[in-house]
């Protein structure tokens, strides 16, 4: 064969190479920077709760003999931080797949305690003071704990982030029939009838604003609606304009014969009962 030949070879492999790549290009999925935004925020939930882990961990380890181990943890938490403004990034900046979920039998009580505990010493700059207890006896619930801490780092940032210096932030949880709800209410803004029907949106930032400056990136909401529908709960908001917003959500509570695969939100699930009358 020529030169000329082998040219023209190449030429026509590489054309059809190009349609071969240009078919496939068709079939895959538009790009949706929501889509990625959405996921960043949702590995961002994650990355604090490692982060508030880890925190832990070095508090436990103040006075552990080995140095070698807080050194350890201490490259972990410096990981976690640069992880955290990676992800960051990718929030600002502009296919889903399933999430894997490992359930289990988890005390909420203890897991809200130690998330309230975390997110005090963030409040404590705005001198803002969260407030955790329960009504009675809960049961533990059948969930994945780092999804719930996922949830529960989206609700209290958010009362942490748009209430006012000085003001207060109350958790509460309860049992209701099979399912132990837990609520969040702050002392903020609150939100107008129009700011309500825009709730748990992808990428939709609400009328209020951070009252220190903190980033929004208007996928908190969305992340913590999908988590709890997917662990078989469901999340709701009950807010008036200048009287501040109620976030509560609703876990299936741990039973005997508990399935061991993902549960499945029920069909008609029971709406959200009024925790006005019952706060304190």
């Amino acid at each position: 064969m020529s030169d000329k030949d082998q040219v023209a070879a190449a030429i026509s492999r590489a054309q059809a190479e190009l349609e071969r790549a240009l078919d496939e290009l068709d079939q895959l999925p538009a790009f949706d920077p929501g889509v990625i935004a959405f996921t960043a925020h949702a590995l961002n939930n994650y990355l604090t709760v490692t982060g508030g882990t880890v925190e832990l961990l070095l508090l436990s380890l103040a006075d552990y003999p080995d140095a070698n181990v807080r050194n350890w943890v201490e490259g972990l938490e410096h990981a976690t931080e640069l992880m955290q403004h990676t992800v960051n990034q990718l929030i600002t900046s502009t296919s889903s797949q399933d999430i894997k979920f490992h359930l289990m039998k988890w005390d909420l009580l203890q897991l809200v305690q130690r998330a309230c505990n975390y997110y005090q010493r963030v409040a404590e700059r705005k001198k803002i003071l969260i407030l955790c207890h329960s009504l009675g006896d809960v049961p533990p619930v059948w969930t994945d704990p780092v999804a719930v801490a996922a949830i529960l780092d989206n609700l209290l940032s958010n009362a942490v982030k748009y209430s006012q210096p000085g003001k207060r932030i109350w958790v509460q949880l309860q049992q209701e029939e099979a399912s132990v709800v837990c609520c969040i209410r702050d002392e903020g803004p609150g939100l107008s009838p129009e700011d309500q029907l825009k709730l748990f949106q992808r990428g939709v930032r609400l009328s209020p604003r951070p009252t220190g400056n903190e980033p929004s990136s208007g996928y908190g909401l969305a992340v913590a609606k999908e988590l709890a529908e997917k662990l078989g709960g469901q999340i709701w908001c009950e807010s008036q304009l200048g009287l501040g917003s109620s976030f509560s959500f609703r876990l299936p509570a741990y039973q005997a014969q508990s399935p061991v695969s993902e549960p499945q939100a029920p069909d008609a699930a029971p709406g959200p009962s009024d925790l006005t009358s019952r706060r304190t």
